[in-house]
Order: structure tokens, then sequence, then C-alpha cells
């Protein structure tokens, strides 16, 4: 088998899924503006605040990469995720903080309402084809087949805020993760009213808050699935408060004999989703919402991933495979086509 990378070197560069198109306002206004590069949650993370302080985006860089070491990562057996997968599947019950209760409820709400394409209980599956680690490979389908029977979000037991595991089962909040960090930096961020406004992103996740001092709107470019070297598809333009995730098959995927694996697994199937969509952006009130909304979408395809965000009040941009773009009600007058070789589908 031949196997080659596909990787935007933008997207992993970059953001992964987004460019931020940010001006400074020092040279315009009185405002101080502070910007911050680092690596987190296994991506990259840039912030750029309107206002407060120079040491906000460092000391909500540590809070961030604590949450992720000491809550999210379900890598770290010592995190909450990490303590719940060793001993949850033991036959019972086991306390979890108010904090990790309220991220796993609002997850398996967006599971049950997607009918499962977005699965918490994958991680094993995800393991077994390590996409963008040190041991990605096409796995074979009695490994696939045996971890499937470990899938299955309708099987996790809640009571309070304790949670019991089937035997072998873990969870793996990566496909909400990001969007959790956005959540977490706008509550950081609202706690100090000299910031104006904010844009902080985490992969393909982002969150605009406030506005700049100038008044202008925030300017968001959405990455072309099938361009080169950071080509965009088009513009979005945006106000604060709201939040933006984009799922697409280029962010780690890899080409075994012209066949495109990328890192969006079907939970059903465990192999990577074939719905006929090559990328899916999201934008409504909450970070965890819209990138748990991206993946659920992008497994879901076209027609039932517009119904789903009709149930979140959510609105989005679909690009299938053939490059046509397809733009919900409320995104319509906010997006602009830029690439030539697409088209808006009415």
């Amino acid at each position: 088998m031949k196997k080659q990378k596909a990787v935007s070197i933008f997207a992993l560069v970059i953001f992964m899924g987004c460019m931020l198109l940010i001006t400074s306002l020092k040279e315009e206004t009185d405002t101080e503006v502070y910007e911050k590069t680092d690596i987190l949650m296994g991506t990259n993370f840039q912030g750029t605040i309107y206002g407060g302080k120079e040491d906000i985006l460092p000391d909500l860089v540590m809070e961030l990469r604590n949450l992720e070491l000491e809550t999210l990562s379900a890598k770290e057996e010592s995190s909450e995720i990490g303590k719940l997968n060793t001993t949850g599947g033991q036959g019972n019950y086991v306390k979890i903080s108010e904090q990790l209760c309220g991220y796993l409820n609002d997850t398996l709400n967006i599971s049950e309402q997607s009918s499962g394409a977005l699965d918490p209980t994958v991680g094993n599956i995800s393991g077994l084809w390590d996409f963008g680690g040190a041991n990605e490979r096409l796995p074979g389908q009695e490994e696939i087949e045996r971890e499937l029977s470990k899938v299955g979000y309708e099987k996790i037991l809640r009571k309070e805020k304790a949670v019991l595991l089937p035997k072998e089962m873990t969870i793996d909040l990566g496909a909400v993760g990001k969007g959790i960090g956005t959540d977490y930096a706008a509550d950081y961020i609202r706690e100090n009213e000299d910031i104006k406004g904010a844009v902080i992103a985490l992969g393909g996740s982002i969150a605009i808050l406030g506005s700049k001092p100038d008044g202008e709107i925030f300017k968001l470019a959405i990455v072309n699935p099938r361009g080169e070297n950071g080509e965009i598809l088009g513009i979005l333009s945006l106000k604060g408060d709201c939040f933006i995730s984009t799922s697409g098959d280029y962010e780690k995927c890899f080409i075994i004999d012209g066949k495109r694996y990328h890192h969006i697994l079907n939970p059903k199937t465990g192999y990577p989703a074939e719905s006929g969509l090559i990328s899916v952006t999201v934008v409504c009130n909450s970070g965890l919402k819209s990138d748990g909304l991206s993946t659920a979408c992008f497994v879901l395809g076209l027609d039932e991933g517009m119904k789903l965000l009709e149930k979140y009040g959510a609105e989005g941009i679909f690009v299938d495979e053939d490059k046509n773009v397809y733009v919900t009600e409320g995104m319509a007058s906010l997006f602009t086509l830029k690439a030539k070789e697409y088209k808006v589908v009415e």
C-alpha cells in the first residue's frame, strides 16, 4: 500500500481549521492590544485581547493547561477523565466534579440529538488509527470490530454527579475539548471588565468576545479544504459574542492507494465518516456545542446536519466533495465566498 500524508500546512501551523484576520488597533486607539501564541491540547493556541493587562493571556494559558491535565485529558491517568476510565468500568459509580459533569451532560445531549454521530466513547477506536501520532496506520477490520463492541454513548449510566461505565469502555472528550477550552477562556476573560474584546483560538475552535475598540467587525477566514498553503474558502464577518468551530477531512489524514483516511470517525463503523462532506463550520453561542456539532454534522451529512443545527439554533457552512457550499439562512449575509472553484448552492 502506498501511503502519503495529506495535511494542510496552514491548518497545522496556524489553526488547523480557520485563519483569523486581526489587525492591530494600537495605532488607531488608546486601547492596548495583547497577543500570545502557544501549544495547548495538542494544537495551536492564539489569543488576542483588546484592553486588560499583559499578564492575562499567559495566566489564561496556564489555566487551560491545568484544565487539560487535571480534568479533560484521556491520556493523563491522573486527570478526572483518566481516573474515570480506570475505575468507571468496575461495577461502581464514580463521582465526578460538577464541572466535568456539566461537560459530559452537554456532550451526551449532542450524542442523543445526533443519534450517536458524536460519541465520546469512540476513543479506543481513534487510538487504533492514531491520526497524527507516531503509530498512525490503517487498522484491521477485526481490530475495529473488537473495539466497536465497547462503543455506545447510551451505555453510560449517570446518577447525579456520578458515572458508571461498562467494562473496558472509555470516555474521550477530544471531539469537544477545544470548544470547552474556548468556553473556559471566554468565562475567564469576561471576569476582567477592562477587556473590551477578544479572540481566542484553539485549533479549529474560536471564541469572539465583545467588540473591537474601533467598532469594526471581526473577520474570520475559513480554510479551503482542498487548498494549499493557507488558501481560503471565504470570509465570515462576525460580531461578538459567538463561538466558531470547523471540522474537515484535511486536518489529520493520510492517503493510501488514492483513498483519504481522516480522523473524523463514524462511531457506527469505526472508519472515517463518508457523508459526502469535506468541511463543516458551525457558529453558535457555546464552544462545546460548536465543536461537537461540527463533528456530528460532518458525520451525518448535509441534510441531517442541517436539521441538527436547527435543534440548537446554530448556523453553519457545509462544503461537499463536489465543491458545493451550503450556507444556513443566518449565515448567508455574513459569508463571502472567495475560492473560485467552489459555488454557493441555494
